[in-house]
């Protein structure tokens, strides 16, 4: 079997199958191979059981901090996270992309590019804005809330075609209607005879070495053309595509062999922090039939550095979300059927001490504490999304930090003294993550990033990275396109290496 290559990229999500995407489309010539870590499930497997579709992520959706004060759901299939979000997209926010440029040398940031490009991937992926005739009551509810609140509210724009609204987006899709990558630029690098191998575990990289372990391909998965066992790839470059809880431990398990001594590596993550919280209304409405998610608020964003989503999950994961235990916790769940629910994402900043490291074994360890600042923000969104419940016509609500469970209309206009930073225990109530980036920063400045502007890790001649490690602080919104953005242009510099 082939093991040598021009390029080999490893991981085959949004970063790794949109870089493997551009540079085969533009020099047919290149021998190519994507290493995906995870199994190579298609549609056909997506049985919408949420017990079952929990092996497509790590730890079956709960990659636990070192405190477990959040867990980070990050999937290990083919197509990685893009296979199991909601489609979801935002182009970069300009102060983001302006930071970068002045504070890291992202000068290739431009406004012209970034236009170009963005209405370039929109229209390949078919990211659009749903009629409002696809609000299910959830969406509906969270739009009459936040209007009586006086907040705007806008409508998301989903990267998907032909959607029959079936409600399983973090299951996987079976009719395919997502856009991401297994749909879309993984059958387009297979027809152009890139080297796809599931089931292939990158321990560590070396220049222009690639040392990987093959496994057996599950039940229901599709069968690799590679044998199991220890493989040596090798490759002109080397392009780590595996999201951020994996490509930093990657560079950190190669240090020997790269002769790595960057201290930045693994540092800065942020996790785009999130809180799922329900609210009881007084009829069902059955939040789960409909397309979940088509409307949102940013009116925070910029004073209290959060945004609020509309989302609904499943049982077990809408058990898992909501706080209490016993008898409390029971009778809420009793009333999944009548429940809204909101999602908060807070904007994190990227701290030094927030980072990914790995154990004796070399696997990862996820770092991370919510800092103060963050946490009186997360509470003023707990405090206002309440309050959205209760304008929504909800009755009652069991939210995370409230001195009282569950509180109800009356206690819609005493919620500051209620919901407080001092109740607020993430021990009891974990936050989670679906939105991890940073640990192998880009810059011009090896004192404070991993990789210069072409992607290339400092200090070395091979090595590349293409995914949102890169990101040198939180996008603050979910962050699909930015990452779409950063690898056509990193593809587009190595083509010109190649010429």
């Amino acid at each position: 079997m082939q093991t040598d290559f021009d390029v080999i990229v490893v991981g085959s999500g949004v970063g790794g199958a949109t870089f493997a995407d551009y540079l085969s489309r533009e020099n047919k010539k290149l021998r190519i191979a994507i290493l995906e870590s995870g199994p190579f499930y298609d549609r056909s497997f997506f049985n919408q059981r949420e017990v079952d579709m929990t092996r497509l992520y790590y730890n079956r959706g709960a990659v636990l901090s070192d405190n477990l004060e959040i867990a980070v759901a990050a999937a290990n299939t083919m197509g990685g996270s893009s296979a199991v979000y909601t489609g979801v997209s935002f182009r970069p926010p300009t102060s983001v992309l302006e930071k970068w440029r002045n504070d890291f040398g992202m000068d290739f940031l431009k406004e012209e590019y970034i236009s170009s490009s963005l209405d370039e991937i929109e229209k390949e992926i078919n990211i659009h804005e749903l009629p409002e005739s696809w609000d299910n009551q959830n969406n509906q509810l969270f739009a009459k809330g936040a209007k009586k609140l006086g907040l705007s509210v806008k409508r998301l724009k989903i990267n998907i075609k032909d959607c029959q609204q079936q409600g399983f987006c973090n299951l996987g899709c079976t009719v395919g209607a997502k856009r991401g990558t297994l749909e879309v630029q993984i059958p387009k690098v297979i027809e152009r005879g890139v080297v796809v191998i599931a089931n292939a575990l990158v321990r560590k990289v070396g220049e222009n070495r690639v040392y990987c372990t093959i496994k057996e391909a599950p039940e229901g998965s599709k069968p690799n053309k590679y044998k199991s066992g220890d493989y040596t790839f090798t490759a002109k470059r080397i392009v780590l595509a595996a999201g951020v809880l994996n490509t930093p431990a990657i560079l950190l398990r190669s240090k020997k062999e790269l002769s790595l001594s960057n201290t930045n590596i693994g540092r800065y993550i942020t996790l785009h922090p999130a809180m799922n919280i329900n609210g009881v209304y007084k009829e069902n409405i059955y939040s789960y039939n409909g397309f979940p998610k088509t409307v949102y608020s940013d009116f925070y964003s910029e004073s209290d550095h959060f945004y609020l989503e509309t989302s609904f999950y499943f049982p077990g994961v809408t058990a898992k979300n909501n706080p209490g235990y016993g008898e409390l916790h029971s009778d809420f769940m009793k009333d999944y059927s009548k429940m809204m629910s909101i999602l908060i994402l807070i904007h994190d900043e990227a701290e030094k001490h927030n980072r990914i490291s790995i154990d004796r074994k070399g696997n990862t360890v996820v770092h991370y504490r919510l800092s103060a600042k963050a946490k009186e923000h997360l509470v003023k969104a707990l405090q206002v999304s309440t309050q959205l419940f209760f304008e929504a016509g909800c009755t009652r609500a069991l939210i995370p930090g409230s001195k009282k469970a569950p509180l109800t209309f009356e206690d819609k206009d005493n919620l500051e003294d209620l919901i407080t930073s001092g109740e607020l225990n993430f021990s009891k109530t974990s936050l989670s993550s679906a939105h991890p980036q940073g640990g192998a920063r880009m810059g011009k400045d090896p004192s404070n990033s991993v990789c210069d502007t072409s992607g290339r890790v400092h200090g070395t001649k091979s090595i590349y990275v293409s995914d949102a490690s890169l990101f040198p602080s939180s996008v603050k919104v979910n962050p699909y396109e930015t990452i779409m953005l950063l690898s056509k242009y990193l593809a587009e510099e190595m083509l010109r290496s190649f010429e």
